[in-house]
């Protein structure tokens, strides 16, 4: 994760929507989140407050076709957002949007867990259906199509921006997302370790043009084709500045562009895609548009998918970094996944997260002379508190030098605001064996937050005559 920059203007948006109607407070006011729907007019809020709710009236939610919010206490805090859980047990979906809702039907800031049913594990847009669900984790859960959301029939185009879509399943098709002629719109979104033996992140067909922008789709897996994404029968689908990496299948382990009853197209525009046309497959009579900027770089996600705890920001290095489209214009409300600024560099990252350069913090190495024949037994380095923080900030067990070795000993002094820590020398005189002259060392790790940290000192280093 990074530091959590709260963009102003989703506050704004919040504060000025709640100043248009009533707040609903669940379980203050109301017994269940439905009943609190149920007194709402258009433009109304329901607060949730932090728990875990199940049971009737809060499963098979409907927002009964009203331009209201449902949101969490604070939908830009991810604790909370994790806190703030509508657990279906397996007997029901989360939302069901059938009434024509539009953008103005807004779900922010939930965790939606446990939903089963045959569409949509947590949630079923359709009917011409267009709600906006932004910054929810959509998590464990299952449905036969479209584990997490599904989408059908007359073109219902939900918008789904800043959202984590994790561990869902489908028994058939789009362990994530199912479009069947509907064509949902996905911003800013980790789309990561779905299921399902066809579209193990995503599975669309029928005329809906779904569109992706700025996504990071990884380490989803189908057990038949398309790891990442299926699409046939004219689900023209577009998808630019993502990511596509680490997805798995018997076929097709990016993408299927199939023909099963109509020609389909798929365009790609700035996007990192592993193995580019040898995991993107067409049919016969199917068509994938290559546009600009398209590259087959790792990532460097800060946690592989393959680890334990995997962590899709982008890690110092990334070839996404300032690779997306020169032309992207940002929103003048949009923010990457964390509710950072959409574009931080020169310009837009491909994927849902913007990379934070790391906060620059001050060290001191001793000692500042080091002899590669050297028979001592240590390397010490005092880290000063980083500007903005306290000392008691920085996550001990993250910090290396030279982003390999870590140290053998860490010492925290609260009074003099210093960590030190130690190095074992004889290490780090190996890492050094090549240096001649002087030499850059850097100890880096993380804050509390999720924010890097980095600091540079350089020492001279001292080789014996004659050692080459």
């Amino acid at each position: 994760m990074k530091r959590i920059n709260i963009t102003v203007c989703f506050l704004v948006v919040l504060i000025a929507n709640t100043a248009l109607g009533t707040i609903h407070r669940v379980p203050e006011d109301y017994n269940t989140i439905q009943a609190a729907i149920e007194a709402c007019r258009d433009y109304d809020t329901v607060v949730i407050a932090a728990g875990r709710y199940c049971g009737l009236g809060n499963r098979d939610i409907n927002f009964l076709g009203k331009a209201i919010t449902v949101r969490s206490a604070d939908p830009t805090d991810p604790q909370i957002v994790s806190s703030t859980v509508i657990d279906c047990e397996g007997k029901g979906r989360g939302f069901i949007f059938n009434r024509a809702e539009t953008s103005n039907s807004v779900i922010a800031g939930l965790t939606v867990t446990g939903g089963y049913a045959l569409l949509g594990g947590a949630i079923y847009c359709y009917n011409g259906s267009d709600p906006l669900i932004t910054r929810c984790l959509i998590t464990g859960n299952s449905a036969v199509f479209g584990g997490a959301i599904a989408c059908t029939n007359t073109n219902s185009r939900p918008q789904i921006t800043n959202c984590r879509l994790t561990a869902n399943s489908a028994l058939v098709g789009g362990g994530a997302i199912y479009c069947n002629a509907a064509g949902p719109e996905l911003t800013n979104c980790f789309i990561s370790s779905n299921i399902a033996p066809d579209g193990g992140a995503i599975y669309s067909h029928n005329p809906g043009n779904p569109r992706i922008a700025s996504c990071t789709i990884s380490a989803n897996a189908a057990s038949g084709s398309a790891g990442g994404i299926y699409c046939y029968k004219s689900s023209n689908l577009t998808i630019n500045n993502s990511i596509l990496w680490a997805n798995s299948a018997g076929y097709a382990s990016a993408i299927l562009v199939g023909n099963l009853g109509a020609a389909t197209s798929v365009g790609l525009s700035y996007c990192d895609i592993q193995g580019l046309d040898a995991n993107v497959i067409a049919d016969a009579g199917c068509t994938v548009n290559w546009g600009r900027g398209n590259i087959a770089l790792d990532p460097h996600f800060v946690a592989p998918a393959d680890l334990t705890g995997a962590d899709y920001h982008l890690h110092k290095g990334s070839g996404c970094i300032d690779a997306g489209d020169p032309a992207f214009a940002a929103q003048p409300d949009e923010t990457d996944i964390d509710g950072n600024p959409r574009i931080i560099g020169e310009k837009v990252d491909i994927g849902a997260d913007e990379y934070l350069p790391p906060v620059p913090v001050a060290i001191e190495i001793t000692p500042q002379a080091l002899s590669l024949a050297s028979n001592g037994n240590w390397l010490r380095c005092t880290i000063f508190s980083p500007d903005n923080y306290n000392i008691s900030d920085i996550v001990l067990g993250s910090i290396v030098l030279n982003e390999i070795l870590s140290p053998v000993q860490t010492n925290v002094d609260l009074l003099t605001r210093e960590i030190l820590v130690t190095f074992d020398r004889s290490q780090t005189l190996k890492m050094l064996s090549t240096a001649e002259g002087t030499a850059e060392l850097t100890v880096s790790g993380r804050l509390n937050d999720g924010r890097d940290f980095e600091g540079t000192d350089t020492i001279k280093v001292i080789r014996p005559a004659g050692k080459k």
